[in-house]
């Protein structure tokens, strides 16, 4: 992992007959973070076989684009977990003391880089 980058792993549920709207909602959350967030690394959704629960992969270069991300995401993220309730977020990395009181305050569990690498 590479100095100062974060990443989240966060597992939602989806709540039934929620998918289709759930994947048109992660399609315009991706999009917009594609299209205004440069500093967004990686933005990723996978969804379960049985479309009732999924994982979104986040990567960001340091806290600072993290907290940016999260500020512009806004009313969108209300929308989102009214149908793909938070079940599970874990923070690798070693974000700054803000991202950490915003993150813990959702109940992130926090996993400091030891030893490894990223290509």
């Amino acid at each position: 992992m590479a100095a100062g980058s974060i990443r989240l792993i966060v597992r939602q549920g989806i709540m039934p007959g929620k998918l289709d709207e759930f994947k048109k909602l992660a399609e315009a959350l991706t999009c917009g973070v594609e299209e205004n967030e440069p500093t967004t690394l990686g933005y990723e959704w996978f969804v379960d076989e049985a479309g009732t629960s999924c994982y979104l992969n986040e990567y960001y270069g340091s806290s600072e684009d993290f907290l940016l991300h999260f500020k512009g995401l806004g009313p969108k993220l209300h929308d989102m977990l009214a149908i793909s309730p938070l079940q599970e977020m874990i923070v690798l990395g070693d974000p700054n003391a803000e991202v950490k009181e915003l993150l813990g305050g959702l109940g992130a569990k926090f996993y400091a880089a030891t030893i490894g690498f990223c290509r």
